[in-house]
């Protein structure tokens, strides 16, 4: 059996807290559905976490975030695809915002170093053999931050189950200052 290497204890008490010091929050009258009617696709990144949205000028409610390693998409239906469809027919967004950033960790990642570190953690030969094909497609096609950036609004552009007009667009942010650069594409 494994024991949690996080501290549960302080997570329910830092909670109770919160919800303690935040009486208004039920009475906020905010849905599922953000009022900006836009997505935001983006990297997993720490160094990101509340700053994006603050640096963009977005408030609670307003927009949908949606955080994967890399801010990639690589196949037609994958759960970044699912939920961008989500947030399209069922919450009303129009807009799509793909934000990747300086310095990102899976630059120095490839599909060699990644399947090696899984062997080292115990996964076994054929396990890593049934996803090889698209770990290599997927992590040896990521070097540069903004082409990335570029190839995934391209591939939502031009993706058959999104609605023709829909807006996506592309930026970079500097996780260290939160300066944001708008990529034309």
């Amino acid at each position: 059996m494994r024991y949690l290497m996080i501290d549960i204890k302080k997570i329910i008490e830092t909670n109770k807290e919160y919800v303690k010091n935040h009486p208004e929050l039920p009475k906020a009258g905010l849905t599922s559905h953000p009022t900006k009617k836009m997505g935001i696709v983006t990297c997993m990144d720490t160094r990101l976490v509340c700053m994006l949205e603050e640096a963009l000028g977005f408030n609670r409610g307003e927009i949908i975030v949606i955080k994967t390693a890399g801010n990639s998409v690589t196949q037609p239906i994958d759960n970044i695809v699912q939920s961008l469809l989500v947030a399209t027919y069922g919450m009303g967004i129009e807009d799509v915002l793909v934000i990747g950033h300086e310095n990102c960790g899976m630059i120095d990642f490839s599909a060699t170093t990644f399947m090696e570190s899984m062997k080292e953690k115990g996964i076994s030969e054929d396990a890593i053999r049934m996803i090889e094909p698209g770990l290599i497609d997927w992590m040896d096609r990521f070097h540069i931050s903004e082409d990335n950036v570029i190839y995934t609004v391209n591939f939502l552009r031009n993706h058959p189950l999104f609605p023709k007009g829909m807006g996506f667009y592309g930026g970079m942010m500097d996780p260290d200052t939160g300066e944001f650069r708008y990529i034309e594409i």
